[in-house]
């Protein structure tokens, strides 16, 4: 892992832009120090109340020579989409069906590259009011380069 991260541009294709996306990213950006990744110490919830509903923090466990993923918070808005809380769970004990690949790949992309990243996915819910959810993953490393926390943003796409 490299001890200082590279200068992403920001992440969020342009056609897909929302301002919590670039507000969140700014914030951690601002985060950082001396070039390295902020920690889950140094975000502050109180800092966003308005973003709090839609970010889920993930915990990043290394086990064996490979990643596994834990939901640490999911919230209130994005149970709602979902129609489940996350909460405590292990990511291949909730991905729907024909999910979980994508989803560790993000993850471990977020992870292994220490960058961000932001993808849109289609809502697997058939009775759902959205059409798909955007998310951006930061990366947040205690030590400042190896990331062991991944906090994200999930926004909706109206039908």
């Amino acid at each position: 892992m490299p001890s200082e991260i590279r200068e992403p541009a920001y992440p969020v294709p342009g056609d897909l832009d929302d301002e919590r996306f670039r507000w969140l990213f700014d914030y951690w950006r601002a985060r950082h120090r001396d070039r390295k990744l902020p920690g889950r110490e140094h975000i502050d919830p109180l800092d966003f109340p308005q973003l709090l509903g839609r970010l889920y923090l993930v915990e990043v466990v290394r086990e064996g020579g490979r990643l596994r993923f834990r939901f640490r918070l999911w919230g209130s808005r994005i149970r709602g989409i979902f129609g489940h809380d996350h909460t405590g769970h292990w990511l291949e004990e909730i991905a729907a069906p024909g999910t979980l690949a994508d989803i560790e790949a993000a993850l471990s992309a977020c992870t292994l590259e220490a960058r961000p990243f932001f993808w849109r996915r289609p809502m697997m819910v058939e009775s759902a009011e959205y059409a798909a959810t955007r998310r951006l993953v930061l990366p947040l490393a205690a030590d400042g380069e190896t990331v062991d926390m991944l906090l994200g943003l999930i926004v909706e796409d109206w039908r």
